[in-house]
């Protein structure tokens, strides 16, 4: 097990006591109801505590354990999306097994220390792989689809969810708060779920305006809204805590820079749902499966980090390179 950095383990308990606080919030809430929703809310609070123990459990690993989890994460979307996708063409499972191979190839070499940088080549290796595949099996019927469904999922669901551990390659925060690079996981992670249940419970109350309802029917500007305000307040908190994005900036320039942040994974979280909504408004499912209850399957519970970890990883990236000029 890596060396774990002090502050890490404080960072952790904080959040399992808020989630420990919304648990009690939402029994007594429910204490006297009976209904199917009800029974739904407390089969989503049990999957939160098991997801949060799993998480946690791969940050203290380090660069490998939070590889092994994204990797299994990873191999269970394909799985849910070849599950969507299996009617549209003959030779799909093939396709299938290409890009489950692949996400198994990216992982280990994450897991084994490789740098993050050397596998953004990987996609373009995937695509000659589906290609490949596709034309040795002789089918030629929805070629360009079936190709192009697969890459979008390998693209979405394994490399921009990899993003997350190529944060661990960032400069640690160790000033104020030494939680070492696991801080920039942990901030991502705390902003894009906090951000999904802002626009849900934002959206729910004061909802009117769709945004496209024909895609995403829940989707409101007002949602919308305030899931950017919370996640730019909480950005703007946490920043300093958990990443050096304000690190030697002016008071000014560091509140601009977190609130942008804030912003960038607010939309990215935006993105990724919406994105994979009009996957399961094509196929006509509510949700990828019924893996996690209350919540759906996998790609229900990653859809807003496909877009909102690379999103934020390159935000950094830009931000670190700058001030190393």
């Amino acid at each position: 097990m890596p060396e774990l950095a002090t502050g890490l383990i404080w960072v952790l308990s904080g959040v399992f006591a808020a989630l420990l606080a919304g648990s009690v919030v939402r029994f007594v809430a429910l204490r006297k109801s009976a209904d199917l929703s009800s029974e739904k809310s407390i089969q989503s609070l049990r999957v939160w505590w098991i997801l949060l123990l799993a998480f946690s459990a791969a940050l203290l690993l380090g660069k490998a354990g939070l590889s092994v989890l994204l990797c299994l994460a990873g191999i269970l979307a394909i799985r849910e999306f070849h599950l969507i996708y299996a009617k549209r063409s003959l030779d799909v499972p093939a396709l299938a097994y290409t890009i489950t191979a692949m996400a198994l190839l990216l992982y280990a070499l994450l897991a084994f220390q490789v740098n993050f940088e050397a596998t953004w080549g990987l996609p373009l290796l995937v695509l000659i792989s589906l290609s490949t595949v596709e034309i040795l099996s002789g089918q030629t019927q929805d070629y360009l689809r079936a190709t192009a469904g697969y890459f979008w999922a390998f693209v979405l669901m394994v490399f921009g969810m990899s993003h997350v551990v190529g944060l661990l390659e960032l400069p640690p925060q160790t000033e104020t708060l030494d939680v070492g690079p696991a801080g920039w996981c942990l901030f991502l992670v705390v902003l894009t779920e906090c951000n999904d249940i802002a626009q849900a419970l934002v959206g729910r109350k004061f909802g009117r305006r769709k945004i496209v309802p024909q895609v995403s029917p829940g989707k409101s500007w007002e949602g919308l809204l305030g899931g950017i305000a919370t996640t730019s307040i909480l950005s703007i908190l946490l920043a300093p805590w958990l990443t050096t994005l304000v690190d030697g900036r002016t008071w000014p320039l560091s509140l601009l820079i977190s609130a942008l942040a804030g912003l960038i994974i607010s939309l990215g979280g935006f993105l990724g749902d919406i994105n994979m909504s009009a996957l399961k408004r094509e196929a006509g499912v509510k949700d990828s499966s019924q893996l996690l209850p209350g919540m759906g399957g996998i790609i229900d519970r990653i859809d807003s980090l496909t877009i909102s970890a690379p999103a934020f990883y390159f935000f950094a990236k830009f931000l670190i390179n700058r001030s190393a000029n």
